[in-house]
């Protein structure tokens, strides 16, 4: 599984050849790929931070765009997350998880299962979000890191797409 905040994302892929240029000129931060080991708890937490402006018409560059999840949003009623002054995540929400449905990939079946709340899982992402707890995603705070500063965003894109026929 693997989650990214949608600001991190600062330009439009162009039609055409992509050159590591243009991938940096997508990814202009710099983030480093990190691995984490969390708890179905905290990818509940994190999915319910990313959407609390779900259905409010606000941008959110915390909003995760995420790779081996699948979950629905109920925007018709607001978010009750508890947040700090900051703006920081400081606690599950009040009015309950508008987050729901949520379906992890299970590599070994090849299907989507029900998250489990208590169960480890693996998490790949940017220090950003991650390691940093960038966009008030602290619910991250204690989780195991396994890896660390694999490479930077753009350098991931570039690879992600060398791996395809044509993409080099």
């Amino acid at each position: 599984m693997a989650v990214m905040n949608g600001g991190g994302v600062r330009n439009k892929a162009i039609t055409g050849d992509l050159t590591y240029k243009v991938a940096k000129e997508i990814h202009t931060f710099g983030n480093v790929a990190c691995l984490q080991t969390i708890t179905g708890q905290q990818l509940l937490d994190a999915l319910e931070w990313g959407a609390r402006s779900a259905g409010t018409g606000e941008e959110c560059g915390g909003f995760l765009q995420v790779a081996g999840i699948t979950y629905k949003i109920d925007g018709e009623w607001p978010t009750s997350v508890q947040m700090d002054e900051k703006g920081v995540w400081v606690g599950a929400p009040t009015g309950g998880y508008r987050v729901h449905d949520v379906q992890v990939y299970n590599k070994e079946t090849g299907a989507y299962e029900p998250l489990d709340l208590a169960a480890s899982y693996n998490l790949a992402g940017y220090n950003y979000t991650l390691r940093d707890m960038g966009d008030g995603f602290n619910m991250f705070s204690g989780a195991v890191n396994v890896l660390d500063y694999v490479m930077e965003d753009y350098m991931v894109l570039a690879n992600y797409i060398q791996g395809y026929e044509g993409g080099n």
